[in-house]
């Protein structure tokens, strides 16, 4: 197994202005998670426990709504542009001259996606299939085995889904590096690809997981240790304010994992995508696989059908795509 770590940092050192646009985004969602916190603290020492579980219940609602916003129109640009950019520097050693790496990220996003509803809607259909495939085609689960959690399927499948954001990134690369501007035909092919080479990508990706949530939880304890000295001199009744200490300490720790490590499982899984893929071309008997167990993928080539109708250019065979 061949993660391809050492690269994945020195190429992800190279999209500084990413990683400090990715640390503001988190940063500022944090910081708001933060004063929740010390609202729901001043709550519950105010108005009691009861109250401060209302007002988390609410607070929960009404956040599940605005993060999905936050996904959908900053996170879903943000990672494209960053992931145009990575594939750009994988293929052709760095951009073009003179250009700002943000600008340039976006303008390749807008140039192929049109509409960030249109990344968001291929994302979860990317998603979907993937997850469809590993469960039904590829065995996943007799691929992985791990004989202390025999009987923990359940378990074993969550850190497989839990891999496909590296997985659903490196066929948003697969777009940038064949520069086809049908997303739907080129989701098509990488989905494809990706069956064709899935042992050594799904291995990589699930590895990058694991190690991604043992750093979590190294980084969780570091905060841990100075927010836990402080909940424990605050007065037993102010359960409130000791479990947000506990929550601001976890936060922090998967900031960690979300601003600096995310890139770099990303950037090692595309690596190794790139160049598992290079040369080949997608097997009409994996296309005919997937659509036999995937609806999903069905929808993908009927809008990949839909986009060739309005160009003059014929749609591509599966063995030219």
């Amino acid at each position: 197994m061949d993660l391809q770590l050492g690269r994945a940092v020195g190429i992800v050192l190279k999209t500084m202005p990413y990683i400090f646009y990715r640390a503001c985004v988190y940063g500022i969602l944090g910081m708001v998670i933060a004063v929740l916190l010390g609202v729901l603290a001043l709550i519950g020492w105010v108005f009691g426990t009861a109250a401060a579980v209302v007002m988390l219940v609410i607070a929960l609602a009404a956040g599940s709504f605005g993060i999905r916003l936050l996904r959908e129109y900053v996170l879903y640009l943000l990672r494209a542009g960053h992931v145009a950019v990575i594939t750009e520097i994988i293929e052709r050693g760095s951009l073009p001259e003179g250009v700002s790496q943000t600008q340039w990220g976006q303008q390749q996003v807008t140039k192929y996606f049109k509409e960030i509803s249109v990344l968001a809607l291929i994302d979860q259909l990317v998603k979907g299939i993937i997850g469809m495939v590993n469960r039904t085609l590829l065995g996943v689960m007799n691929l992985l085995p791990i004989p202390a959690m025999q009987g923990a399927g359940k378990v074993v499948q969550r850190i497989v889904d839990l891999s496909l954001t590296y997985i659903d990134e490196s066929i948003l690369a697969h777009t940038f590096r064949t520069q086809n501007e049908n997303v739907y035909d080129a989701a098509r092919s990488g989905i494809i690809l990706y069956c064709q080479s899935w042992k050594c990508l799904i291995k990589n990706a699930v590895a990058l997981t694991l190690l991604g949530y043992l750093l979590t939880f190294a980084s969780a304890l570091l905060f841990l240790i100075p927010l836990g000295a402080i909940a424990w001199f605050l007065p037993q009744d102010w359960a409130v304010a000791k479990f947000a200490l506990f929550a601001l300490a976890l936060l922090m720790g998967f900031s960690l994992k979300w601003i600096f490590f995310d890139p770099i499982a990303c950037t090692a899984t595309i690596l190794t995508f790139l160049k598992e893929s290079q040369g080949k071309i997608p097997d009409p008997k994996w296309e005919a696989q997937i659509e036999s167990v995937s609806d999903k993928f069905r929808d993908l080539k009927d809008k990949a059908a839909e986009h060739w109708k309005g160009t003059d250019a014929p749609p591509p065979t599966t063995a030219e795509a």
